[in-house]
Order: structure tokens, then C-alpha cells, then sequence
């Protein structure tokens, strides 16, 4: 038992500081998109605005919670794909500084919505507008 307290003693010793490393800090160029991203609840739009018009995604819970145990990117979803923008990748950045969040209950969301569904061919994927009876 001592021999494999003898072994491992070093090993801890080696990872002990990257264990005890602090988490990295929230880019704070990015923080009114990070309050935005991480607040509130359900589906949940973002727009970004580029040189060929702009880009309708959207996410949900899971995304936020992991955003919120993880400050280096940010999932989004198109119609058919997932994408991952990576806080220190320079062009992801810069477009997360030119996005804007639209949470359910806000003037724009059913646009949002309708523009997001447009053209989409994936049956899976439904609107974010609650079903009214």
C-alpha cells in the first residue's frame, strides 16, 4: 500500500496545479451577448448580421446551461446543423459581437421564428411559437 501511495503521490502532484487552475474568465468584450445567451428559458433566436445579409439561429436550455458551465463558445443551431462559436476563434467573435438575442415574448420573435422555419425542409423541426388552441 505505501509502494502506491510512493507512485502516486508524484502523479497528483504533476496534475494538482492544472486541477487548481481557475476556469477561464468570460471575454468581457462579449459580456451584454453572454447576459443575453445565458438568460432566461425554452427556444431562443440570435441574429447575425454579414456581408450577405443575415443568419437566423436558434438554441435552448441545454445550449444555455452549457454555456454557463463553459465561457468558451457558444451552440447554435440552423435548420440542419449545429454550430459551435468559439470565443477565441477572431472571426466567431466578431460575429458574436455584432449578434442579437430574441427571447420568446419580445415584439420580434414570431418574425424571427417565421424567418428561421423559411425554407427549411427538416420535419423535425418545428416553430418556437407556443401552440395556441
Amino acid at each position: 500500500m505505501r509502494s502506491l501511495a510512493l507512485v502516486l503521490t508524484p502523479a497528483f502532484l504533476a496534475i494538482a496545479p492544472v486541477m487548481a487552475a481557475d476556469a477561464p474568465a468570460a471575454d468581457p468584450d462579449l459580456a451584454q451577448f453572454r447576459q443575453a445567451y445565458t438568460t432566461g428559458s425554452g427556444l431562443a433566436y440570435v441574429a447575425i448580421k454579414d456581408d450577405k445579409g443575415e443568419k437566423i439561429y436558434r438554441y435552448g436550455d441545454a445550449s444555455r446551461l452549457t454555456a454557463l458551465k463553459d465561457m468558451r463558445g457558444y451552440m447554435l443551431f440552423t435548420c440542419n446543423s449545429p454550430h459551435v462559436f468559439v470565443v477565441q476563434n477572431p472571426p466567431d467573435k466578431a460575429a458574436l459581437l455584432k449578434a442579437r438575442v430574441v427571447k420568446a415574448g419580445e415584439p420580434d420573435f414570431a418574425a424571427f421564428d417565421a424567418k428561421y422555419l423559411t425554407g427549411c425542409k427538416n420535419p423535425l423541426v418545428k416553430s418556437a411559437l407556443p401552440k395556441t388552441r
